[in-house]
């Protein structure tokens, strides 16, 4: 009920703001109802790139350790992670910058298919790569959970905020080599109390912000495979310029 009237009272206040001081587009600087940019310039930005993973013949033998191709089903991919986007993915991450939290929580529900209930139907549990307590602390909010649970709630009980947990910190991997970020992911997550009975037998759906390897996912992919899940499918709102 609290966080019901929180996210009405900050709708309503930014509605009243906007009146006074409308929305730009961050591109072009048109007038916008919803997002962070508008239609013309978001269509430089999608991505919305569906792919499907098969587990290599190596990993299947035990030759070789997992990929987010070996582990994750299916990843959907909504933006290119570049530009003013890129820009402000970093500003909200490393500046806590919580204003545009909002706008691109639009953005995501922009991106996503057009019957996009029906798609999230597919699957059984919604959830999301946790940020370390330390980070949460310093920021305020867990990026993932803050895109995302507002659209996924839509669900109902589907959705699981808090089934993953990291069990220690990571150091930040945006300059980590592919090997360098599997070794410092290895072991960080874990499944929360009471998760097991949740994933079992189930068609997992896990989001994060960016995808740029896939190892943050793989590595989390590995725990609720592990704990029972039938399949799990990665959502993320950018990604890196490889996986375009």
């Amino acid at each position: 009920m609290l966080k019901e009237y929180g996210r009405a009272l900050s709708y309503y206040m930014r509605v009243v703001r906007e009146l006074i001081f409308p929305r730009r587009c961050a591109v072009c600087g048109n007038v916008i109802d919803t997002g962070y940019l508008c239609p013309v310039c978001r269509k430089g930005f999608l991505l919305q790139k569906y792919v499907q993973y098969k587990p290599r013949e190596e990993y299947l033998a035990g030759q070789a350790e997992p990929l987010a191709c070996d582990v994750l089903h299916s990843v959907l991919l909504l933006y290119k992670y570049d530009g003013i986007l890129k820009d402000a993915l970093h500003s909200i991450k490393f500046n806590a910058n919580a204003a545009l939290l909002p706008l691109f929580m639009e953005e995501a529900e922009a991106a996503l298919p057009q019957a996009k209930l029906r798609w999230l139907g597919q699957y059984d549990v919604i959830t999301c790569i946790p940020t370390s307590p330390e980070r949460r602390a310093r920021r305020g909010f867990d990026l993932p959970e803050a895109l995302f649970a507002p659209l996924l709630e839509q669900r109902g009980g589907e959705f699981q905020a808090q089934l993953l947990e990291r069990v220690r910190p990571t150091a930040p991997l945006f300059e980590l080599a592919p090997q360098e970020r599997r070794n410092e992911l290895a072991g960080c997550f874990a499944l929360s109390r009471s998760a097991q009975r949740l994933v079992a037998g189930k068609r997992v759906l896990l989001c994060d912000d960016i995808y740029t390897t896939g190892s943050t996912m793989a590595e989390a992919a590995g725990v609720l495979l592990g704990a029972g899940a039938s399949e799990v499918h990665g959502l993320a709102l950018c990604a890196a310029s490889h996986n375009w």
